[in-house]
């Protein structure tokens, strides 16, 4: 919840004098014209953040920040706020004693010019022992000002610190925000506080609802002021209208034995674009039922904002639910206002449906010919010939000869991008093809992949269920991928315009959490897509290969961390090569088990002790007939059973048993460290002894790089960046 600590009934308690704050209260109203509903739940949230930050930098207690809002106001209010700046005592130091005082111990021109600075005598000035030595300094008391006088410029910092993603400038001033702004309440113990911001004098001057209560009324405080909008029909709270909407909604949906697919984002969307809700169910022709539901439901969705009404067993009914801004006296002439927007936009959607239907995907797939995937890349019909290839050099990867169907959707998958429906709703890419291609009697398997291909759509969305699914979708992110790096199109900061970071995550999901791909030779798909695009023309190979996969273990990196894995011990597993991501994340996984373990941080402190001592680049191996003390010849032969075990686990992929024979090295590293000086005068010694320490860190890097853990660490969260 990000509008205040309770829900708007228990605030309502609160406001009837079951609870006081002892100091006075803050309210601020910021009137605008209709701001986006996309943009109220950030913006409520970053004032209340910059209202609790700032009173907290300038030391002046104060209760939680509240907010709430409406497509025209922002709401501040904070139920008590000291009256005063808490006061502060500061320790400023001088010179040093050495300096300020000369033999005798008279003060030196440093003294007396330090001493002048601050205001003091010199006999104030009192030395205090530092890190560094005594120096002279001074303690001030500072004195907190009165809270009214630092709000007028508090308050239109605060204002002026909103951002936006698009803002307007519509008067003299320059001022940018979100839309204009019309009026600016601000009271502190119910007086003014008094500012201007974008040409606007605060005051105490609200208005209610634009069309059933327009007129200005002054604000006494937050009790009144709630009181009086419920009055003039301004629900503040986007919580009590969320509440309202979702109420009226199942009452009108029981009225018509039907169900609300529960959609939050868009019961959000509604309750941020009304100041007071009021449901409304209207109704469309029942032949329009004949199009794909999913079609329907989004022209109601996202062009209308419409919910769409379900029976039990989830087919579309012939009616929706409207949210509008006003309590109407009838309501006949909005609902066929609705109803006729949306009559609009079904019959287009009806008759790029038809006219869909009057061909097959697959004789469109030649009409991709004409549509360009990317000015250096060729054409979609391009694409689409590096896929079915490319299926198909997966589908041997995961030994599952004899299967078609990623090959088929690879030829289909694009083919829809070309049809009527999808023009007019971007949205339904893949959607139109899994229903166009059942429609025309492909598989289950082939309709199911070319709908599942885009997935995951966003950041955590759901992944592919089909194995075709599975492999087309990993084809077509790397083909772009592997594309756009071959076309020099790379991420840079924040700009990625082909989405290749998302892309590369969801393919990285989907290689680390279906079991199939635990094979999945990551080096070889990237080769054989640069092999298809050198066959095209469209590149020559280059540095492509070591680019993608440096780009695509950062995408690895990213899962690890939305995974909780701590960010030393993701460094560490990041050193191996990328081929098999699987490995990695589970390599990951052991780790994060096995630094729970009390041995972990000794063993790293013992490591890192051996790896300080080998010189940058030192080469060598070590000599069983060079060991003469009895500590090297134990630590030599650990080595050797350590290293045998640990490929026996590798083999097995038991990666925290690797990890628990790397720690059977502990005791015979120190016993070496403190029986064998390493750095022996015979040379030849010395080398063997340094060799000996270089096996050690081999074995430790086949794991991952460990001088990359940071020691004192411990638990799987800790320390995550």
């Amino acid at each position: 919840m990000i509008y205040g600590p309770d829900n708007f009934t228990l605030r309502k308690l609160m406001l009837k004098g079951l609870k006081k704050d002892p100091f006075p209260e803050l309210f601020v109203e910021i009137g605008v014209e209709e701001i986006p509903s996309n943009v109220m739940a950030p913006t409520l949230q970053r004032l209340k953040e910059m209202a609790a930050e700032r009173l907290a930098t300038d030391s002046i207690p104060s209760g939680a920040p509240q907010v709430y809002g409406t497509p025209r106001r922002l709401i501040l209010h904070i139920p008590g706020v000291s009256s005063r700046q808490e006061t502060k005592s500061e320790t400023i130091t001088g010179p040093s004693k050495k300096v300020a005082f000369d033999s005798q111990g008279n003060p030196t021109p440093a003294a007396i010019g330090f001493a002048k600075s601050q205001g003091v005598a010199v006999s104030d000035l009192k030395v205090r022992l530092t890190e560094k030595g005594e120096y002279l300094a001074i303690e001030k008391r500072l004195e907190g000002q009165p809270t009214a006088l630092l709000l007028e410029k508090i308050l239109p910092e605060i204002i002026g610190g909103l951002t936006f993603p698009r803002s307007m400038r519509w008067n003299k001033e320059g001022v940018a925000f979100v839309r204009p702004i019309r009026w600016i309440v601000a009271l502190y113990d119910g007086k003014v506080v008094p500012f201007s911001y974008a040409g606007i004098r605060s005051g105490n001057t609200s208005s209610g609802h634009r069309v059933m209560a327009p007129g200005a009324f002054q604000v006494k405080d937050f009790a009144s002021y709630q009181k009086e909008m419920r009055k003039r029909f301004v629900l503040i709270d986007p919580e009590e209208r969320h509440q309202k909407i979702q109420e009226e909604m199942r009452a009108l949906a029981d009225e018509k034995k039907g169900k609300i697919e529960e959609d939050e984002s868009l019961v959000w969307q509604a309750a941020f674009m009304v100041e007071y809700p009021k449901a409304l169910c209207g109704s469309f022709d029942r032949p329009f039922l004949e199009v794909p539901k999913e079609v329907i439901i989004t022209a109601m969705k996202e062009h209308q904002g419409y919910f769409p009404l379900q029976t039990e067993a989830g087919a579309l009914l012939p009616h929706f639910i409207t949210i509008i801004n006003i309590e109407p006296k009838k309501t006949e002439i909005i609902q066929k206002g609705n109803e006729r927007v949306l009559r609009a936009r079904l019959t287009d959607a009806k008759f790029y449906f038809e006219q869909d239907r009057q061909g097959k995907l697959i004789d469109r797939v030649e009409g991709l010919k004409r549509v360009t995937f990317q000015e250096k890349l060729g054409t979609l019909h391009d694409k689409v010939e590096r896929l079915r290839p490319l299926s198909e050099f997966i589908v041997k990867q995961l030994d599952i000869l004899g299967d078609q169907d990623a090959q088929r959707a690879a030829l289909l998958c694009k083919a829809d991008l070309i049809t009527g429906v999808v023009r007019e709703f971007p949205s339904l890419q893949g959607v139109m093809g899994r229903i166009y291609a059942t429609l025309d009697g492909e598989s289950h398997s082939v309709a199911q992949a070319i709908e599942e291909h885009y997935l995951p759509r966003f950041s955590g969305g759901p992944l592919p269920k089909s194995r075709a699914g599975q492999i087309l979708a990993i084809a077509d992110k790397l083909d772009t991928i592997v594309g756009c790096f071959g076309a020099g199109l790379i991420p840079s900061g924040s700009e990625d315009p082909y989405a290749l970071r998302r892309q590369g995550l969801g393919m990285i999901q989907i290689l680390v959490t279906v079991e199939a791909f635990r094979q999945f030779s990551l080096g070889a798909v990237v080769g054989e897509t640069i092999s298809l695009y050198e066959g095209q023309g469209k590149f020559s190979g280059g540095n492509v290969a070591s680019e993608v996969a440096g780009f695509l273990k950062q995408r690895v990196g990213s899962y690890l961390e939305s995974e909780g894995v701590r960010y030393d011990l993701r460094d560490a597993v990041l050193a191996r090569q990328l081929n098999r991501p699987r490995d990695i994340v589970e390599c990951a996984d052991a780790l994060v088990r096995f630094s729970t373990q009390p041995l972990f941080g000794p063993l790293m402190t013992v490591f890192k002790r051996a790896i300080r001592i080998l010189p940058k680049g030192f080469q060598g191996e070590a000599r069983e007939s060079l060991l003469k003390d009895p500590a090297e010849r134990i630590l030599y032969q650990a080595l050797l059973t350590a290293g045998e075990a640990a490929r026996g686990h590798w083999e097995k992929r038991e990666y925290e048993q690797v990890l628990w024979s790397l720690a059977t090295l502990y005791e015979p590293l120190n016993r070496f460290f403190d029986g064998v000086m390493v750095m022996d005068e015979d040379l030849d010694v010395r080398q063997n002894r340094l060799s000996l320490l270089r096996s050690v860190r081999a074995l430790f890097d086949q794991f991952g790089d460990f001088s990359k853990i940071v020691e004192g660490e411990s638990g799987p969260k800790a320390g995550a960046k």
